[in-house]
């Protein structure tokens, strides 16, 4: 039988820590998983349990956190947006790689631990709802998608098709500006023209190889003739005639977004 409670990933390797975190959640009604190394917490989110979200630590003395959720980032991506990370200061990486997706909250404050994550939980329900419902016209619903096109009107018109599609999109009129945007934000999917001035699309997927590589899987490519240079650059990346066929784009893109 299953338990409708929610469940929570509690990592740490500090038996203390993850005693009280453990004790905070079961008091409050959550089904507790406990990991105190990051390759058992890995076992765990490689199984068949569902987990509505993830407390782990991040700082310089407890780095298991972070090097649990580049790991996510790599195999899970679906669990992007459930971490919650508790140490007593942040680390200076932080911010560059959960890109705004998650919080970080002080270890001397369990009461906010718990209000947090379930704040998280019941978040991700509701916009799970929302997918199921087709409602994915709501801002907070829609998946963002990064597309850069150095061709103005071509750049209008594709951003306007697929808004209309249910994608949140932010425009980049060069390689230089996109890969700005990527610097500071993560996108569910990514459309690059592969052929421009201020940095094509190979000078993108390069950036996201080096910096961003869970994100290098999630990036289509349009050009306005065929090129070798994909399959080498970039081998297994989709490599779509520009202006030609924009079901077909629209269907890579979705199967992108449900990974």
């Amino acid at each position: 039988m299953q338990s409708d409670r929610p469940t929570v990933l509690v990592i740490h390797d500090d038996g203390d820590a993850l005693d009280l975190i453990t004790r905070l959640f079961e008091a409050s009604g959550f089904e507790v998983i406990t990991a105190v190394t990051g390759f058992r917490a890995q076992a765990t989110l490689e199984g068949d349990k569902a987990i509505d979200v993830v407390v782990a630590p991040w700082d310089a003395a407890h780095p298991v956190g972070g090097d649990v959720y580049r790991w996510c980032l790599q195999k899970r991506y679906d669990l992007r947006d459930l971490f919650l990370f508790v140490a007593s200061e942040v680390p200076s990486e932080f911010d560059r790689v959960v890109a705004g997706r998650c919080l970080h909250v002080a270890i001397d404050r369990p009461g906010e631990i718990v209000r947090v994550a379930t704040a998280l939980v019941k978040r991700h329900t509701q916009l799970e709802l929302a997918r199921d419902l087709g409602s994915l016209d709501l801002d907070t619903g829609k998946p963002t998608l990064l597309l850069a096109e150095d061709d103005p009107g071509l750049l209008v018109v594709m951003a306007d098709l697929l808004g209309e599609a249910g994608f949140a999109v932010t425009r980049a009129d060069t390689g230089r500006a996109a890969i700005g945007q990527l610097e500071h934000h993560d996108f569910d999917a990514i459309v690059a023209d592969w052929s421009m001035d201020a940095g094509g699309g190979a000078d993108i997927y390069r950036w996201l190889r080096e910096f961003k590589p869970w994100l290098a899987e999630r990036i289509v490519f349009l050009s306005s003739e065929a090129s070798d240079d994909n399959a080498t650059v970039a081998p297994g990346r989709p490599l779509l005639p520009k202006g030609q066929d924009s079901d077909q784009l629209l269907t890579v893109l979705r199967a992108i977004v449900r990974r």
